[in-house]
């Protein structure tokens, strides 16, 4: 691209003119631009021509993306979520060379968020990523121009201003929480005070409804500006204002705050609350994590090895093997190879098979069983699958295969009968090394059972190239 700056700085006026005119009505894109620069070279801004054309074209994008009548169903969301993207890109690109230019297309954006939602079905969220990732880009545009130019704008009123949008389709909340860097720890301190005042202000939050919000209100800001500062005794402020005794997922969240900030007195503090205690499995996974943190290997490979013995898991055992060392290694190892029999969970042992190194072993208990695994989790028979063929263990990547490719015929997952044909395809491949099958069904008894209760399938088969009858 600055190959081509380059050789149109050496055109002449008149060259230029003739390129403009001879690109003009070919594609709409390519107008608007044309237009943006043609108003823009009208114009007395100070930020100069180019980049108040460029805002210009990305409010004009924006324009027409808010007040379109089409309507995007869920299947068709990725069409209006594209033109969206490059919206955004458009400004990120902005800011390269004018960060204010930038910001103010960016506010344009966020202000008109809602007729974006209005214009799809969002179900699978394109557009509350999209979201996300301006209101990222806000911060970081925001915070990189305060630095050229702090008195550029009121910081804390615009953040405050999306802090307190009122919208039914999206909450601005993070600008706050992140606005760490944008904001001075004095704003930030004033606004605790605000929020704080705000709380005490309430007079019965027990009974009087009004009460109660305006109190989950200041207690949520509060939090917020305590995220902002990362200050431990704020954030506890905002939970103790609206729970005094403060439930088992409170503390989770206020030890998980106090670990963030590297606090680990106040954190230990915390654990030891009777309330956490009764629930068994979160004081545990946050004792751990405090351990971890403090550096304690030795007291966590204890407990995670103890957590371990009483319920024999496959995540419980990934915890601990990333942490012991060989001998150890080996010691839960025989371990399990001395209860696995006993295990209800077959999905895990033969993942803790695997994870052990036990692969002969894991193969040889899946394929005695494989009618078991009928329900088990496609990725999971994936990662087997890989383990399997790497380790030479042809018979349970047929079992795989096999697994695999029945979940989608019964399913009768339409959408995904490529991968089917690709999971029959490798059967057949495989049966041309005459393997032994034992007590399997042998290929053709598989295929002639598979034709019997899927014939009708033909698409499948049509995608497979291999004949329904």
């Amino acid at each position: 691209m600055a190959g081509v700056s380059k050789k149109l700085q050496a055109l002449s006026k008149e060259v230029l003119i003739a390129l403009v005119a001879d690109l003009s009505g070919r594609y709409d894109d390519i107008d608007q631009i044309i237009e943006a620069y043609l108003v823009a070279g009208q114009s007395t801004d100070q930020d100069g021509p180019a980049a108040h054309a460029r805002k210009l074209h990305i409010f004009n994008k924006i324009e027409e993306l808010t007040t379109t009548r089409s309507y995007y169903s869920y299947h068709e969301a990725h069409l209006f979520s594209q033109p969206c993207v490059r919206v955004l890109q458009d400004i990120e690109r902005l800011a390269e060379t004018d960060l204010e230019q930038a910001l103010e297309a960016l506010d344009f954006l966020l202000e008109r968020h809602e007729k974006l939602f209005e214009r799809l079905d969002d179900s699978d969220g394109v557009i509350s990523e999209l979201m996300y990732e301006a209101e990222r880009l806000w911060l970081d545009i925001a915070t990189r121009l305060r630095r050229n130019k702090p008195h550029a704008r009121d910081w804390l009123a615009d953040v405050m201003r999306y802090y307190n949008f009122d919208s039914g389709y999206f909450c601005f909340d993070a600008l706050l929480g992140n606005s760490g860097d944008l904001l001075t720890d004095e704003e930030l301190y004033k606004l605790a005070g605000q929020f704080d005042n705000e709380a005490q202000a309430v007079q019965d939050p027990q009974t009087n409804h009004e009460d109660r919000q305006r109190l989950n209100c200041a207690s949520h800001g509060l939090c917020k500006v305590a995220k902002a500062l990362q200050n431990l005794a704020l954030y506890e402020r905002s939970v103790l204002l609206v729970s005094p005794v403060p439930d088992a997922r409170q503390l989770e969240q206020i030890i998980r705050f106090a670990l963030n900030v590297k606090d680990f007195d106040r954190a230990d503090y915390w654990l030891q609350q009777p309330q956490l205690k009764e629930d068994q499995y979160r004081y545990t996974s946050l004792a751990n994590t405090l351990l971890e943190q403090q550096g304690n290997i030795r007291q966590l490979k204890i407990n995670l090895l103890e957590e371990w013995r009483k319920f024999p898991t496959l995540y419980r055992m990934r915890d601990y093997w990333k942490y012991a060392e060989s001998c150890e290694q080996k010691q839960i190892t025989a371990e399990l190879m001395t209860q696995m029999e006993q295990l209800n969970d077959k999905d895990d042992v033969v993942g803790m098979l695997l994870l052990t190194g036990q692969t002969k072993t894991a193969a040889s208990y899946f394929i005695e069983r494989y009618t078991s695994f009928s329900r088990t989790y496609y990725t999971s028979l994936l990662d087997w699958l890989a383990e399997f063929e790497q380790d030479g263990q042809i018979l349970a990547v047929i079992v795989c295969y096999r697994l695999l490719l029945l979940d989608i015929l019964e399913r009768g997952f339409s959408r995904a009968y490529h991968h089917a044909a690709h999971y029959f395809n490798s059967l057949l491949a495989l049966d041309k090394a005459r393997p032994d099958y034992g007590g399997l069904k042998s290929a053709r008894e598989f295929i002639t059972e598979l034709q019997v209760k899927h014939g009708r399938k033909r698409s499948f088969w049509k995608e497979a190239g291999y004949p329904a009858k």
